[in-house]
């Protein structure tokens, strides 16, 4: 399973953002502005993995320039995280209603949050051939953050279904992930997650067994 420079960048951001909140727990990881900056900073890890498989044609080198660049440059403030909390709220609102298979849901959901973050094709020429954008950067993090993570998902739903959109089965985590097997039957986020499953499960035979 492939994806574009543009999917590659937003759907990991998609899935790194919504599980800055653990659903178990209850704990935070975007609490101060402080944090969202951080968490900016370390998104360059996307565009770093989207260049591991570089497409030709395409100035990988400057792309990163340019997000590195941008990110120091923007100011965080506390309407920011407001912002951005919402927008989590949404976007794993989105990875609930594609589990229970309720794609026009799941779709009307990302139509609205696409509305509210004003997301506006443009053609951008900063890092390659001309090529899409949806995003401004001059509007802030916050806007930047929401169009990007909104349009990853909206390509993974139409590309490929409700299918590839899962939330881990294990109990204790529930974390959001994006499926990328190739018979769409993942089940957890991780091999640790499967791995602590597969043993409570042989306990639990071995228990029943005595």
């Amino acid at each position: 399973m492939n994806f574009t420079y543009y999917q590659s960048l937003s759907v990991g951001l998609a899935v790194d953002l919504i599980n800055t909140l653990c659903p178990v727990k209850g704990t935070d990881s975007l609490a101060t502005p402080e944090e969202l900056k951080q968490f900016l900073v370390e998104s360059e890890n996307h565009v770093l993995d989207s260049a591991a498989g570089k497409k030709e044609g395409f100035d990988w080198d400057a792309a990163i320039a340019v997000h590195r660049d941008t990110i120091q440059s923007w100011p965080v403030r506390s309407e920011d995280i407001e912002i951005v909390r919402s927008l989590r709220k949404s976007l794993r609102t989105v990875f609930e209603l594609a589990r229970e298979q309720k794609a026009q849901d799941a779709a009307a959901l990302l139509n609205e949050q696409l509305r509210i973050s004003g997301a506006t094709p443009r053609i951008s020429w900063l890092h390659g051939p001309y090529h899409l954008h949806f995003e401004s950067e001059e509007d802030g993090c916050a806007h930047w953050l929401a169009t990007t993570t909104t349009m990853g998902l909206v390509f993974v739903l139409i590309e490929f279904g409700t299918e590839r959109f899962g939330i881990c089965a294990s109990a204790p985590c529930q974390k959001a992930f994006i499926d990328t097997s190739k018979n769409k039957s993942k089940r957890y986020c991780s091999e640790a997650c499967a791995h602590r499953e597969s043993v409570a499960a042989f306990r639990k035979r071995r228990r029943t067994e005595s």
